[in-house]
């Protein structure tokens, strides 16, 4: 029971810092379930992914009323990802699972980076009907090609790619960091589906773990989203972009020591 309540605080915890912010999600449950309770390697890559499609879908929910996601990205990203996804999951039968922590804890350090070099997403005056959105040169192939290599990655690490979405949108694209945030939530919805299905048949994940992360997940990654439409985040990005490299090192330090 004690387990159970600590996984939905974890729950809580990913939701909202995915919500408010636009990337953490399953990337750091992995971290945080071998930390807090100690999860077994691959037990932890995978649980947290199922979590991951309610957080992008209750996300999104919001930042869709807002005229925030890029339906044509999404599209063409997911076209992309999809297949790339179950290859990944697949390939984490040859990779150490020593190697796949490694990664998880460097990608999770190259989001809090990204999270202390970029300026706070730009809050929203109107919808979609009352203004353009801010994306330069949208290209179907160019967002396939970047959804193929996402999925890739996101398929070996069991996590949804908003991480890797959300700045490449901005340095590819043009847009702001809000709406690469907010697209990128469905393309993590679309995406989550067959990396669930492939991690479950793989063993990857423990169904009453992730049913008590989604039980967290669900409500305060929509609180979060709503947040982030409402608050700036001036004083809060970067502190957390710092905490979140901090809790990277210190997790990719535990995992080589062992």
């Amino acid at each position: 029971m004690a387990e159970a309540a600590t996984a939905i605080a974890l729950g809580l915890a990913i939701g909202l810092f995915s919500g408010t912010f636009g990337v953490g999600g399953s990337s750091i449950g992995t971290p945080l379930l071998r930390l807090v309770l100690g999860s077994p390697a691959l037990i932890a890559l995978g649980s947290p992914l199922p979590a991951a499609l309610p957080t992008a879908v209750s996300g999104g929910i919001v930042y869709l009323r807002e005229g925030l996601i890029n339906v044509k990205a999404v599209l063409w990203t997911v076209l992309g990802g999809i297949p790339t996804i179950v290859l990944g999951s697949i390939l984490t039968l040859w990779v150490p699972s020593r190697w796949l922590m490694f990664l998880v804890g460097f990608m999770v350090l190259l989001a809090g980076m990204q999270m202390l070099r970029t300026s706070p997403p730009e809050r929203m005056a109107g919808t979609l009907r009352s203004r353009s959105l801010t994306w330069h040169n949208p290209s179907g192939p160019a967002f396939l090609a970047l959804g193929a290599c996402v999925g890739l990655l996101s398929g070996l690490l069991a996590n949804g790619g908003g991480s890797l979405l959300v700045p490449a949108f901005v340095l590819l694209f043009g847009t702001t960091v809000r709406e690469a945030a907010a697209t990128s939530l469905p393309c993590v919805a679309l995406m989550t589906i067959p990396g669930v299905v492939t991690h479950a048949l793989l063993g990857h994940v423990d169904g009453w773990l992730a049913l008590y992360l989604g039980l967290g997940v669900v409500p305060s990654t929509y609180l979060g989203a709503s947040l982030s439409v409402r608050m700036s985040g001036v004083r809060l990005r970067r502190p957390f972009g710092a905490l979140m490299g901090a809790f990277a090192v210190y997790f990719i330090l535990r995992e080589l020591s062992k």
